[in-house]
């Protein structure tokens, strides 16, 4: 029980590795508040947890909105008093080749992707600064590091997300808060698949493992930041898997 009795603010709660996320930490004793665009589905979260004897407080919030993010880090502390971790998973990705992307598909993967980030987790950090401590995970991607044709504008977020991972572990050491980041490599989650319809099974065959991970193993990781794994490990980028070639 990595987590019990810690407050746990998760993004992109709804689906993917944010709803395994919601779902495991709430199992191990966490106070889960569960934020995501889609009110429906943190609700079926919350039902969910509830059933199995957790606890998760639905927030519906747009990442990309700054307002909403502040509203989001108010809403908890005046709730529960305090962030001890941060899980990060909200994102958009669309394949679309480069040279085709519009202003539009720029801006809007820039402003969920990357903007979003910096709004959380600059009002998380000061919260978590005034506190003494906390833990910040964020969901980051290899394409960060190694560009993309089809997702120039994916890889773009992922890779600012990595420096701001790394810039906000330098800013926030002294205050006992630790960030790290994780690239999950292929995994079956609704966003992945959605990206690759039509390639699905080929990607995968693809992969150094020739298998997709599953959400909920890339939480188990998340989980192990959370805990003692995260206690002295700051300013990371954890690949669940090498690439090819690399």
């Amino acid at each position: 029980m990595l987590v019990r009795d810690k407050v746990v603010v998760i993004t992109g709660a709804a689906s993917g590795i944010g709803r395994a996320a919601s779902l495991l930490f709430a199992a191990e004793g966490a106070t889960v508040v569960a934020a995501d665009i889609d009110p429906a589905g943190i609700r079926a979260l919350q039902n969910e947890v509830a059933s199995s004897g957790g606890t998760a407080s639905p927030f519906a919030f747009d990442v990309g909105d700054a307002a909403q993010c502040k509203a989001l880090v108010d809403f908890t502390a005046a709730e529960f008093g305090r962030i001890d971790v941060l899980v990060h998973a909200a994102g958009i990705c669309a394949a679309r080749p480069i040279l085709e992307l519009s202003d539009e598909d720029w801006r809007r993967t820039l402003r969920v992707n990357l903007d979003g980030t910096f709004y959380l987790t600059r009002d998380v950090g000061k919260l978590m600064a005034e506190l003494g401590g906390g833990t910040m995970i964020l969901l980051t991607s290899d394409r960060g590091v190694y560009g993309s044709i089809d997702y120039a504008h994916y890889a773009a977020s992922k890779g600012g997300m990595i420096a701001l991972t790394k810039s906000l572990a330098l800013a926030l050491g002294k205050f006992g808060v630790t960030v790290n980041g994780i690239n999950p490599g292929m995994t079956d989650t609704p966003l992945a698949r959605g990206a690759n319809p039509e390639n699905w099974d080929k990607k995968v065959a693809a992969d150094v493992l020739g298998k997709a991970s599953m959400p909920e193993e890339i939480a188990q990781t998340m989980l192990f930041l959370a805990g003692t794994g995260g206690k002295y490990t700051t300013g990371q980028i954890l690949g669940t898997r090498i690439r090819h070639g690399q």
